[in-house]
């Protein structure tokens, strides 16, 4: 597994969680060591993993591993606060809501109250104009050099996202962007990147029989590798090990004509940069 050599995966879900993960913290670092792989983000959709990340990186001093804060519902939604906090104890992403957005719940057969879908979290108002809790989430990300994720935010919600983090230089990633449930197009990415934002693919929709991988390799060459993350998104007890799959996605995109030179671009170099924090400001 050569392509593994320095790769990060900036997308798994690890236990503890509350519901079961294919592998621990001490797991995932243990197969990442083995691989050589250079590290991960871990992902809980409803807890805070910057201790949990930061213990990691104790035990394992090798690894480059980074915690993150999800803002679903559990954290009041769109609370700066709970950002501030995280990015305190050394976390490094936050995505917006993801379980708890109102676009995802509606794109998997939601059947609630009126009452209970108001519940769910947006990240613009009707007009699709950006909520001020939401910029004011962006403002405490860009102050502390956090990387911030779509999450499953409907595109048009999202692209408001990108391009206030664009408008105060905040970095940025479309969350898993060929996902059918909140899939861009092509003209979003591309406005995206010119914004700044890096294009993240996951694996997760290509194992599961949502998004050909001939389809994901044709959305790589739309931006360029330069602009691209591979992640997995795995972790729940069905799927390979992230590491296993990681490999498996590298494999599958060169049979589709991407190039050792991107796949390193991919795998290594531009999710490295997004680990690290930048150098000036």
């Amino acid at each position: 597994m050569d392509i593994l050599k320095g790769a990060y995966d900036l997308h798994i879900h690890t236990a503890p969680d509350s519901v079961p993960r294919r592998c621990t913290d001490e797991e995932a670092a243990q197969r990442m060591r083995d691989a050589g792989m250079a590290g991960c983000v871990l992902k809980h959709h409803h807890a805070d993993t910057a201790e949990r990340a930061a213990r990691i990186r104790a035990l394992f001093p090798d690894l480059d591993v980074a915690g993150a804060i999800v803002l679903n519902r559990w954290t009041g939604g769109l609370n700066p606060d709970a950002v501030e906090r995280c990015a305190r104890a050394g976390g490094q992403f936050v995505w917006f809501p993801t379980m708890d957005s109102r676009s995802w719940v509606l794109g998997h057969g939601f059947n609630g109250s009126p009452e209970e879908l108001k519940a769910m979290l947006t990240a613009c108002d009707e007009d699709n104009n950006l909520l001020p809790e939401a910029r004011a989430v962006l403002e405490v990300a860009n102050r502390w050099d956090m990387v911030v994720g779509t999450g499953h935010l409907d595109p048009r919600e999202g692209m408001e996202v990108v391009r206030a983090c664009g408008e105060l230089g905040c970095r940025c990633v479309l969350t898993h962007a060929d996902n059918p449930g909140d899939a861009y197009t092509d003209a979003q990415q591309r406005e995206a990147v010119k914004l700044g934002a890096m294009v993240e693919h996951s694996l997760y929709t290509t194992h599961y029989g949502y998004t050909p991988i001939r389809e994901v390799a044709r959305q790589i060459r739309v931006v360029g590798a330069e602009h691209v993350i591979l992640t997995t998104d795995f972790g729940q007890m069905r799927s390979p090990f992230f590491d296993e799959g990681l490999a498996r996605y590298a494999q599958l995109l060169a049979r589709e004509g991407i190039t050792e030179e991107e796949l390193g671009r991919m795998l290594r170099d531009n999710p490295r940069q997004l680990m690290h924090k930048r150098q000036t400001r």
